[in-house]
């Protein structure tokens, strides 16, 4: 169980021993060992942790990662500090700042992220994926030339109509699926892409802050208060590889059905998955994240060490010991 994640309201995470014990209303829900957790999620107001099990979890370099109840944003990754990576954040704010050198980085993110969502349309079978990935071939190669950041976001965000364009063009009728929204999700397929992307983010967040890095100094993604920009940008690749493949396998098992899904009364233009949705789709996202993946050495190595060695391969570039990023694709 690398990742530990709390769902349950009114629980209470508390530490006994060397065990993580998961209790509510006196009744123990749950034990865990410690030595068996990489870190753990919060998911919700509802879901109390006692100081003493936290410092213990960021004295191990556990990061603890607070969502809310839905899992469809994410509040914060605690760690115990970057306080040691001084030269490595002053570097990153240098690379950040020098235009050319953040568009080079940029450029390849999008490269990545494109190329990944070429090669999973092109898998499906759809009719509508042949049109689709000519407009992708399209951006990869206007993108490869942009002369900004401004205008390769523009050719990212021409790929990404194209791609969900085949997407809804391809999906049964009773999805719902009009294109890509959030804030909130209006239907189940929206619903499970932004739980999933918020899944994922943890990951990425808590693999940069491993590394030293700054999750809020990114260079595709605009630098805005409370915006972890720079994992947004490492996120973008890893989204079709993990995310996206996965909720189009949920939908083409008929794993989850419209059944998994509410509208909270509070927020009727929202739709969110049930408990036993999530539980599934985490279930689903942990074996995905624990599958090996070829790296282009050959080795085969778990999704999630591959998401970290990709967040040091960033801080290689910017400590000089690089020459380029160059983002995953399989």
């Amino acid at each position: 169980m690398p990742t530990l994640y709390v769902q349950e309201q009114g629980t209470m995470v508390r530490k006994r021993d060397n065990q993580v014990v998961i209790t509510r209303e006196g009744q123990t829900l749950s034990e865990v060992p410690l030595a068996r957790i990489d870190q753990v999620v919060l998911m919700g107001r509802g879901v109390q942790l006692s100081t003493a099990l936290l410092i213990d979890l960021l004295e191990r370099g556990i990061p603890v990662t607070l969502t809310n109840q839905h899992g469809s944003r994410h509040y914060a990754t605690l760690t115990a500090g970057p306080s040691r990576f001084g030269d490595l954040r002053t570097s990153q704010m240098q690379y950040v700042n020098a235009p050319q050198q953040a568009l080079a980085l940029a450029k390849e993110i999008v490269r990545a992220k494109l190329t990944n969502q070429r090669r999973l349309l092109a898998a499906t079978g759809w009719p509508a994926a042949a049109t689709a990935v000519m407009q992708i071939d399209a951006a990869l190669t206007a993108a490869a030339n942009a002369a900004s950041v401004d205008v390769l976001r523009g050719h990212e965000g021409a790929a990404a109509a194209a791609y969900f364009g085949a997407w809804r063009a391809s999906l049964p009728p009773a999805w719902g699926f009009g294109g890509r929204a959030f804030y909130p999700p209006p239907d189940p397929v929206n619903a499970m892409l932004s739980f999933g992307y918020t899944l994922a983010l943890h990951d990425v967040i808590t693999a940069i802050q491993i590394t030293g890095l700054d999750p809020y100094l990114g260079t595709f993604h605009v630098i805005e208060a409370g915006r972890p920009s720079l994992a947004l940008d490492l996120l973008e690749e890893f989204r079709p590889l993990i995310v996206d493949r996965l909720v189009l396998d949920l939908i083409r098992t008929s794993a989850l059905g419209r059944e998994h899904f509410n509208r909270p009364q509070e927020r009727p233009d929202a739709v969110y998955l049930d408990n036993a949705g999530r539980t599934l789709l985490v279930q689903r996202y942990e074996a995905a994240l624990q599958a090996k993946m070829r790296l282009p050495s050959g080795e085969q190595t778990p999704m999630r060490r591959v998401i970290l060695l990709q967040a040091q391969a960033v801080a290689r570039v910017l400590r000089g010991e690089q020459e380029r990023y160059v983002g995953y694709t399989p």
